[in-house]
């Protein structure tokens, strides 16, 4: 078995060495900033960086054009992770702390799903290069799930199967908690 470690320092290190590619993607996905259900751009971005990274990918899941189920690796565990890359209507925004839209009322990353889908993408790519290098079974899936604000993506997901046969899922989303003085 591999010294934790020493598998922390291999996914760490392809994070850093990719830092720029990863920010490129993120920046693209912001600029692209599309609605739920229509996240073409967004998902085939994400698609071609899961391919050239070794993942196979399957296409229009659940019937859901912009949804997909990338895939590396045999056996157990299996790990799942989940990227999010829908806009919010009306939160065009330049990269600045205050309001300043792009294109005024037009739809904007309000919650950085620009970062959630790349950062989950980079996670399993980080998390195959630590399999691969330190020889560990298992398999990788990374489930594109759009349309997450309107809550459509993931239900007909799950609905058709897609989130079954885990060991685990890997999920992350931001949180604002507002305090009043």
């Amino acid at each position: 078995m591999p010294n934790p470690n020493d598998c922390k320092e291999t996914g760490l290190a392809w994070i850093k060495t990719h830092g720029s590619v990863l920010m490129e993607l993120s920046q693209k996905i912001w600029e692209f900033a599309e609605l739920g259900l229509e996240e073409y751009r967004s998902a085939q971005l994400l698609v071609d960086f899961l391919e050239a990274q070794g993942f196979s990918v399957e296409r229009n899941v659940a019937g859901i054009p912009t949804a997909f189920v990338a895939t590396w690796g045999l056996g157990k565990p299996v790990i799942g992770v989940n990227c999010e890359y829908d806009a919010l209507p009306g939160l065009s925004q330049e990269a600045v702390p205050q309001k300043q839209p792009l294109v005024p009322g037009a739809p904007g990353h309000g919650c950085g799903h620009n970062l959630l889908g790349v950062g989950g993408a980079a996670a399993a790519v980080a998390l195959k290069q630590v399999m691969e290098r330190h020889r560990l079974a298992g398999t990788i899936k990374v489930l594109g799930t759009p349309a997450e604000e309107v809550c459509a993506g993931k239900p007909f997901m799950a609905r058709a199967g897609f989130f079954n046969g885990y060991d685990a899922i890997i999920d992350w989303h931001p949180r604002l908690r507002y305090r009043t003085p």
